[in-house]
């Protein structure tokens, strides 16, 4: 006897269908992934499958869009303070990391070269940048201040990967390390380009000047 499926509201079937492509994606690309096994992953037929998606490129498309819009989720209230809004970023990152290693696998497999794919995800990093550069008085418009920042999301990205893979430092030191660097980052661009205009938040997360040992 062959068993019943659960008739699940549209959105709530589409999102079982979202995650269970999440899960395949994160350790293969879309092209090696059959539909038969997306269905079966999601416990839906093939049919239904397509009745939600056009294809599998339409299907992996709308994964990525789907996790970008989780991580999006992420953001910080934009009522706290910038110190506070960093702080709590960067603890929601790392904690989603923990819970849901697959979303992040998946999005760090997007293939450069697949450029409708790779502008999704890029859409994210801009609005995380701008999230940073609208607390940096003066950042919008030095090109110096948005290289910096895109660079140093690009050592979370790595910092939450390491961590994935290792779980070899709490994140409580990696966060703090990350919070230091983007100050330390934007003090030594502001030095080069009057532009910038350092908030207090970024200065006061520097530590204190380490002395000379003690004689």
């Amino acid at each position: 006897m062959a068993a019943t499926r659960t008739r699940l509201p549209v959105d709530a079937r589409r999102e079982q269908l979202l995650e269970a492509g999440a899960t395949l994606f994160s350790t293969r690309s879309w092209e090696e992934v059959s539909i038969e096994e997306i269905a079966a992953a999601a416990g839906v037929s093939r049919g239904l499958l397509y009745h939600y998606f056009a294809g599998k490129r339409d299907f992996y498309v709308a994964c990525i869009e789907y996790l970008v819009d989780r991580l999006r989720a992420l953001e910080p209230d934009p009522a706290l303070p910038p110190a506070e809004q960093l702080r709590v970023g960067l603890e929601r990152f790392f904690e989603n990391i923990e819970r849901n290693p697959e979303m992040h696998l998946t999005l760090r497999r997007v293939a450069p070269a697949d450029t409708v794919v790779a502008q999704i995800v890029e859409r994210d990093r801009e609005a995380f940048i701008a999230l940073v550069l609208n607390a940096v008085p003066g950042g919008w418009e030095s090109p110096l201040a948005r290289a910096v920042v895109r660079s140093w999301l690009a050592s979370v990205e790595a910092a939450g990967m390491h961590w994935r893979e290792r779980h070899d430092v709490p994140p409580e030191q990696l966060i703090d390390v990350l919070s230091r660097s983007l100050a330390a980052a934007m003090i030594a661009a502001a030095a080069l380009d009057p532009a910038i205009v350092l908030p207090s938040y970024l200065v006061d997360a520097q530590p204190p000047p380490v002395g000379p040992p003690a004689a």
